[in-house]
């Protein structure tokens, strides 16, 4: 196997699809390389909440890059319906992060006070309009804070559509193909070897996950990207008892429109066994029937895990990489993975042709772990 092409794109998970989709759409040649199968990694292993509002992070370059993320998802979901033929389920019903206690209630006033500045759409609920909303909750929660713009998307789906569409603009597609480094010298990055042959590329990225750090290596770069395991349960809780997202400290319970609802989600740093743990679904399933009783009926279908790309300081790694030409980084999106999928497949797509990205990325290059 020989191939020469624009942008060669390692690893075959969201990130990766969604910057073989942009840079297929911008008309570049590409060929997507992954060792297992497209989206068998940290991105099949997830529920797909796109809750940029509900993570709690404070006004800055990281909230931006989730808010512009959670705004490209409804044309873009529209754009694969079209091109392939597949929904890649967008639902845009809102989060909703209740209180149980004081000290969560404050966490939330502030949380909405500081959205509100920030001319964010959120809504303050008492404990009488949370269960006029969601009357399946527990009588215990005494307040919660609504952001009726976060949603949700099929994860498993959402790959298999952006591979799609990638493919029918062109890209290769390598399934089953394990990349053993790079083609490299003098500074500059010119392709990637796999063990059925070499494919030569105008630009090389690596969208690799918690594997990306091993490629580096052989090139003497080090990044501090580390596994998370994330644990997650789900049921079959026909008639779905919710219509949000729900969020309370350390869980989420998330309905799905096949009628399953999926809690997670427990974390693990340093951890590389993906395995799900017995001590993980008691403690999501114990904590998920507490913010919804009756969901101790529901049918347990299925539990399992993932290993999740961590950084230091919880930021993705976009860009060049030091001084290698033709190289490029788009891993470390932790948690985040789906929610920046599509802003991410536009920063590095532009970037591998030459453009401008749409948006300032300084704070996320490796260079923020070089200066210290």
């Amino acid at each position: 196997m020989e191939a020469t092409v624009d942008v060669a794109v390692i690893g075959g998970g969201i990130i990766g699809c969604s910057l073989a989709h942009y840079a297929a759409q911008r008309g570049a040649t590409v060929a997507l390389v992954e060792a297992g199968e497209i989206g068998s990694g940290a991105s099949g292993q997830t529920v797909g909440l796109l809750a940029a509002q509900a993570v709690g992070h404070e006004p800055g370059p990281f909230l931006d890059l989730l808010l512009r993320s959670r705004g490209l998802y409804e044309p873009l979901s529209q754009e694969l319906r079209d091109l392939t033929g597949l929904d890649v389920e967008y639902i845009r019903a809102g989060t909703l992060q209740v209180a149980t206690n004081a000290e969560r209630t404050e966490v939330l006033v502030e949380a909405h006070s500081r959205q509100r500045q920030q001319g964010l759409l959120v809504e303050w609920l008492e404990a009488r309009e949370v269960r006029e909303l969601e009357p399946n909750l527990h009588t215990e929660i005494t307040a919660a804070l609504y952001a009726p713009e976060d949603a949700q998307v099929n994860p498993p789906r959402l790959v298999q559509a952006l591979a799609f569409a990638a493919s029918l603009r062109g890209t290769q597609i390598m399934e089953a193909v394990r990349v053993t480094g790079f083609v490299a010298g003098r500074g500059k990055v010119t392709g990637v070897r796999t063990a059925q042959g070499t494919v030569s590329a105008g630009t090389v990225v690596l969208a690799g996950g918690v594997l990306s750090p091993l490629l580096l290596n052989e090139i003497g770069v080090s990044i501090p990207v580390f596994p998370v395991r994330g644990e997650i349960v789900t049921v079959n809780a026909r008639p779905v008892p919710i219509k949000t997202s729900i969020m309370s400290a350390g869980l989420y319970l998330v309905p799905k429109r096949d009628g399953r609802v999926v809690v997670g989600s427990t974390e693990a740093p340093h951890v590389h066994d993906r395995r799900p743990t017995l001590g993980g679904v008691a403690s999501l399933s114990k904590a998920a029937v507490q913010l919804i009783p009756q969901l101790s009926h529901a049918p347990f279908l299925a539990a399992w895990g993932g290993l999740r790309p961590g950084t230091r300081d919880g930021y993705p790694i976009l860009g060049q990489v030091g001084d290698w030409e033709n190289l490029l980084l788009a891993t470390g999106h932790y948690r985040n993975g789906v929610l920046l999928a599509p802003i991410t497949g536009q920063i590095i797509s532009a970037l591998a042709l030459g453009e401008s990205p749409p948006i300032d990325i300084s704070p996320f290059t490796h260079d923020r772990f070089v200066e210290g």
